[in-house]
């Protein structure tokens, strides 16, 4: 009786999750704006809400004066964490790991060592694509969409977004869900110790052609679309839910980006795939299978790699990423190839391998208090909903390293309304409710991309989240090495 009552509880909590996917994964860029920022660190202090502003406005540190500054951290060797009030009482910490960064074996080109520039679309390319573009332009006018060359909407949302979520936060301070807990398990903390020079994309060219995958007909800004005999290459499954398109940076690299749950405005011209891509989220986050889903991607992969060897690239030129759903795919890609790459708020993963990945070139970029995040066995936050946290494992641990964002202190309604889950009905409504409430706060890509310094290039409703946390200015310009070094000096780089 006892069970039966638990998995009804969890199926409940289930179709939430899955509603809020769908809603919450059709809504993804958060407007960052410019920032005040002090020192010379390249983080600069956030506060809670919306800066005003639009998207491209933001202010960058140049990525030279960031790694001076981090490798200054870093041979001092003295790393600080983030400025957070400290538990009451707090596990013991598991020492810190030291990790280097690897790259899988380089194949080689059947053409020449230099990759061929990719073939601009066909004209039937151009013309197929072409629907997308303008009703992109239409909701860029009505301010659900953001580019860097599109219109500046006279619409302005952000107030409603920013009263909603302190009436929110309110709720939650009254029930007592943002009180530091008693007993806080601490997540193993990394050093890095890897090379910096491995040439791989920045963190803004992986951000925004994730992002891309949730904007109708939009283009990652900078990058091109990877083309066979002048068709861009792409992947869609509706019965599966796999979807993605393949870019190519100005330095000649691949980013392979899979899409998130729903696609955002994609759902306009393919709202039946929202359905698989929700089914494939339950499937990962509450059983210990591997869908369809992430097979295809694999096979996708595996399709691109021998396209781009035709063309002269090797397997070092070629990286993955996607945020949710398309970073759980990136990160199950990740682990099943060895490519390097970045996923954006990933939950963990149901195939395990000896060390996690720790020293592979993948990294999840997980926002302090996002639920996706901790849908996990390696970073505490929804115990007992999840299975037992066990540090750098558990049966659902993430493929790579972490590096956290955002504000650490967001953490804490996780960790309070999951203590309630299970005792009566009544916590088991305030659990859920809270979870799906910072799911919204905390989940969306315009989150990220306002801790990380980037400007969202495109994006998503600019107005949906709320932001808060240090801004790390300069993180955007930053390849995969030098992101863990500079997460590793400011304490935030956590064992997988």
């Amino acid at each position: 009786m006892v069970q039966a009552q638990r998995l009804v509880r969890v199926a409940a909590v289930a179709v939430g999750v899955g509603i809020a996917a769908a809603a919450g994964h059709g809504v993804a860029w958060a407007e960052t704006g410019p920032s005040n920022t002090s020192g010379t660190s390249g983080i600069s202090s956030g506060t809670s809400g919306h800066p005003s502003g639009s998207a491209g406005t933001h202010r960058r540190v140049s990525r030279t004066d960031t790694m001076k500054s981090v490798v200054s951290q870093h041979n001092s060797i003295r790393i600080s964490p983030p400025t957070v009030a400290p538990p009451a009482a707090t596990l013991a910490a598991v020492p810190r790991a030291r990790t280097t960064f690897a790259r899988p074996t380089t194949s080689t080109p059947d053409a020449s060592s230099t990759p061929s520039p990719p073939e601009p679309p066909t004209p039937i390319a151009e013309i197929t694509a072409l629907p997308g573009r303008i009703v992109n332009a239409v909701l860029q006018a009505l301010d659900l969409t953001v580019a860097s060359t599109g219109p500046t909407s006279p619409l302005n949302f952000t107030p409603i977004d920013e009263a909603l979520f302190a009436v929110f936060r309110r709720v939650e301070s009254a029930l007592g869900l943002d009180e530091t807990p008693v007993a806080q398990p601490v997540p193993p903390a990394e050093v890095y110790t890897g090379p910096t020079t491995t040439p791989t994309p920045t963190v803004e060219q992986f951000l925004n052609a994730a992002a891309a995958e949730y904007v109708l007909g939009g283009t990652p800004g900078g990058l091109r679309p990877f083309t066979v005999n002048g068709i861009p290459m792409t992947s869609t499954n509706i019965l599966s839910g796999e979807s993605a398109q393949v870019w190519v940076t100005p330095q000649q690299q691949i980013i392979i980006a899979y899409q998130g749950t729903t696609g955002g405005t994609n759902l306009l011209f393919n709202p039946l795939i929202a359905l698989s891509q929700i089914v494939t989220d339950m499937q990962v986050a509450f059983t210990d299978t591997t869908p369809q889903a992430f097979t295809d991607s694999l096979a996708f992969e595996q399709q691109v790699e021998a396209e781009a060897t035709a063309q002269g690239y090797s397997t070092s030129d070629i990286f993955v990423t996607g945020h949710s759903l398309g970073g759980w795919e990136a990160e199950y890609v990740a682990q099943q190839t060895g490519l390097g790459g970045l996923g954006f708020e990933s939950p963990g993963i149901n195939t395990v391998v000896p060390g996690n990945g720790i020293n592979a070139g993948f990294i999840n970029v997980e926002t302090y208090g996002d639920t996706a995040a901790y849908l996990a066995t390696d970073l505490p936050g929804l115990q007992p909903f999840m299975p037992a946290y066990i540090p750098a494992g558990g049966s659902k641990p993430h493929y790579g390293s972490i590096v956290m964002i955002g504000n650490p202190a967001a953490v804490n309604p996780l960790f309070n309304s999951s203590a309630r889950w299970g005792t009566d009905p009544v916590a088991d409504l305030v659990f859920a409710v809270d979870i799906l409430g910072n799911f919204f706060e905390h989940h969306l890509p315009g989150m990220q991309a306002y801790n990380l310094g980037v400007s969202p290039d495109p994006g998503v409703v600019p107005w949906l989240g709320s932001t808060m946390g240090p801004i790390h200015d300069g993180w955007g310009d930053l390849t995969i090495g030098e992101l863990a070094l500079a997460a590793s000096a400011a304490g935030v780089l956590i064992t997988a």
